[in-house]
């Protein structure tokens, strides 16, 4: 009988799901961010700290993604293993989008580049876009990455991971022809976001972004850049701007205002959906999910 897996902590949603979808029954992993949050404004408690020193693992994004972390990583024992999952071997990886009013035109040529492996040291690189998740080749390296590290860990549970995994893999081969129907009719729709955390899904489905009202949405808008996206909004016959559950509507009323654009949400981390193994794919198929429901103006 396979042994229990104990300690294995993970960031956040997206990344929790994959993981515990890897370790199916033997083991619970635990969660950090629960909370309808953003990371970037995330704290951790006392006892999350006390979880973390306690960990034979834990499983991140980035500390540039998760800076809640920054501290915490550098004080851990040497018996914990650290995977820092964004630059793992065989990733895929997109610059941030330096302004708000994005180049659409160059979507066709906008490739991923493949990172390498990086030194223990080299953390934090914030020159990346680290919503690496909503790209699903993406997560199929995420789920090969899990299966390897936690056999590693747990090896008497190796052949229980890779099995997970193969299962995983299946689902989301299943999952990308689910999204590729489902957004179809709206990929020439153009629309905004609150903030580029999109590029990834963008990418992948071909859809029509084209610009975002902020770089990041806990800082203040000049009245500048304000102008600047409502006549983006104009100009590009702007069908739907989305915004996001964890951030307050005010700058999207305020581009939005006297317009008839139509209003959706998308949410990239999963934060209205409750912790489980499937989250992952409730999130991608609800985000497809929105889109549509917005884009299609036939449906409204």
């Amino acid at each position: 009988m396979a042994t229990q897996s104990h300690g294995i902590v993970v960031s956040i949603k997206p990344l929790h799901a994959l993981v515990q979808g890897v370790m199916g029954d033997t083991g619970k992993a635990d969660l950090l961010m629960r909370q309808n949050a953003s990371p970037h404004g995330y704290s951790l408690r006392p006892s999350q700290l006390q979880l973390l020193q306690k960990a034979r693992a834990v499983f991140y994004i980035d500390d540039a993604f998760e800076p809640f972390l920054r501290n915490a990583l550098k004080n851990l024992p040497s018996t914990v293993t650290v995977v820092e999952i964004a630059h793992q071997p065989g990733m895929e990886i997109l610059p941030l989008r330096k302004s708000s009013d994005w180049d659409n035109h160059d979507h066709a040529e906008h490739g991923h580049q493949e990172t390498s492996a990086r030194s223990e040291n080299d953390h934090g690189h914030e020159g990346d876009d680290l919503h690496i998740w909503l790209d699903t080749d993406n997560a199929r390296t995420i789920v090969q990455i899990i299966a390897r590290r936690l056999s590693e860990i747990n090896p008497d549970n190796a052949s229980i991971y890779q099995v997970n995994a193969k299962r995983l893999l299946d689902r989301i081969e299943i999952l990308d022809k689910e999204l590729a129907v489902l957004l179809q009719p709206v990929k020439d729709k153009p629309y905004i976001v609150l903030h580029d955390a999109y590029q990834y899904f963008d990418h992948q489905q071909g859809l029509n972004g084209v610009g975002s009202i902020t770089i990041e949405p806990n800082q203040p808008q000049s009245i500048k850049d304000v102008q600047a996206i409502r006549k983006k909004l104009q100009d590009e016959k702007v069908v739907c701007v989305f915004r996001e559950p964890q951030f307050s509507d005010r700058l999207i009323e305020t581009v939005i205002e006297g317009s008839s654009v139509r209003i959706g949400t998308l949410d990239p981390i999963g934060a209205a959906l409750e912790e489980n193994p499937d989250l992952y794919f409730l999130l991608m198929q609800e985000l497809a999910g929105n889109f549509a429901a917005c884009l299609d103006e036939d449906r409204n």
